[in-house]
């Protein structure tokens, strides 16, 4: 038996037993670990490797254009996925919880709609499948990030937070190394993301029971027409801190999507196919991801626990966010393989930092628990939004000035912007 383990039946649905007892205990804890791991895996080895590719082999003329109105939309589609399906979850009430039913239904929908993907040979068509995953995901998103302040008290956020950090990191590496041996051939690629999705649902549902599902209460009723129930979805801008949070979080992730989701057209068009070891654009993505993996895995374990024994949170954030701008610039001044590897290294390290103990803001500054799930998705169309105008912005970009450095340096220069928007933040330290 694990010793931190507390009965679903015994704890509110709010707040975890006991000032540092985190519900469900290391159960809990490598299961949420591996469900925010597969998540991420499916992000980014579906928009990194799988669907660039198949879109680049149906128009290889107009795949840059093609890519980014396609990713725009899929973004849009999640960005208004994460707070309705957040709110609906907040409002569900059932024998196995809140969280446990949209976990499930949302991984093995997801799971489909990549299936069907895969044996998609027109735009049109891979478009829809695609937004319907990405819808998919968003509930997916929204209800796993609303189970750390269903569980883990305030005191032990900064490191749930890295713990999610590590699982992000881990995820993309796994996406983006897993998936480049099927570019040509993607059914098997999507197949894999969507079993390991489903498989890591299924255990922090059953090895880790939702608390929640001890909530029998009446959810209240929402009274007023559609557009105040929509006004609703958007409430908690309202509140001081959670915009000033939002803004942060979105400002240095429009710069950070900019760049990432053309990565494998930077190196095929900006750096060359010949300059990349192997000779292989899909295999140089998946290796720059490796390095980013091993400058991020030591900052996301230290920088969590840390600020929770400094009981600081923003100095780490801002630290992060400069860093990142000064490794953003790296392949716009060194525009090789080096140059790329470097950035990679730099980039990876700080955002470390940054992954590790942001989400810990976000839980802290939610302005009513009722609503968890439901701002965590409007926090989360912070990360979302920014895949909606960071494909459109680099395709301008590189259309207007007919190259990618200025992408690195947009880059740069936004997430030196998002240092300075978490300073204003009162209720964190």
């Amino acid at each position: 038996m694990m010793s931190d383990i507390t009965s679903p039946q015994t704890a509110t649905p709010e707040r975890a037993p006991g000032k540092d007892k985190i519900i469900g205990g290391a159960r809990f804890l490598s299961t949420f670990f591996l469900a925010n791991a597969a998540m991420y895996g499916v992000f980014q080895g579906m928009q990194q490797i799988l669907l660039p590719s198949q879109i680049a082999a149906i128009d290889p003329v107009g795949k840059v254009v093609s890519y980014g109105i396609l990713a725009s939309i899929g973004a849009l589609v999640a960005a208004v996925g994460n707070p309705l399906f957040g709110s609906l979850s907040d409002r569900t009430r059932s024998r196995f919880g809140r969280r446990s039913p949209w976990l499930l239904i949302s991984a093995i929908v997801a799971a489909l709609g990549m299936v069907a993907m895969a044996g998609m040979n027109e735009l049109f068509w891979l478009g829809a499948a695609y937004l319907l995953v990405m819808m998919t995901m968003s509930a997916y998103q929204a209800v796993i990030s609303a189970v750390m302040p269903d569980r883990v008290p305030e005191s032990r956020r900064g490191l749930v937070s890295s713990i999610a950090g590590l699982a992000t990191a881990l995820g993309v590496i796994y996406g983006i190394t897993v998936t480049p041996a099927f570019a040509e051939k993607p059914f098997l690629g999507y197949l894999i993301l969507g079993l390991v999705l489903v498989v890591a649902a299924v255990l922090i549902v059953t090895l880790s029971p939702d608390p929640t599902a001890a909530d029998t209460s009446v959810p209240p009723r929402r009274t007023g027409s559609l557009l105040q129930s929509f006004k609703g979805f958007f409430s908690g801008l309202a509140d001081h801190d959670f915009a000033w949070a939002f803004w942060a979080r979105f400002v240095i992730m429009v710069g950070f999507w900019t760049v990432s989701t053309y990565q494998l057209y930077a190196l095929s068009d900006y750096i060359g196919v010949e300059n990349i070891p192997g000779g292989s654009v899909a295999g140089g993505v998946a290796l720059l991801g490796i390095l980013n993996l091993g400058g991020s895995v030591i900052t996301t374990v230290i920088s969590g626990p840390l600020s929770d024994k400094l009981g600081r949170r923003k100095i780490f954030v801002v630290v992060a966010s400069l860093g990142i701008g000064a490794g953003a610039l790296i392949p716009a001044i060194w525009p090789t393989w080096g140059g790329m590897v470097a950035y990679s290294l730099v980039v990876g390290f700080f955002f470390g930092i940054y992954t590790a103990v942001d989400q810990a803001i976000m839980t802290l500054v939610l302005p009513h628990s009722e609503n968890n799930a439901r701002d965590l998705g409007l926090l989360n169309v912070a990360t979302t939004g920014p895949q909606i105008s960071g494909p459109f912005i680099a395709a301008l970009i590189i259309t207007v000035t007919g190259g990618y450095a200025p992408l690195f340096i947009f880059c740069a220069i936004f997430a030196v912007a998002g240092a300075f928007l978490i300073l204003p933040i009162r209720r964190v330290r």
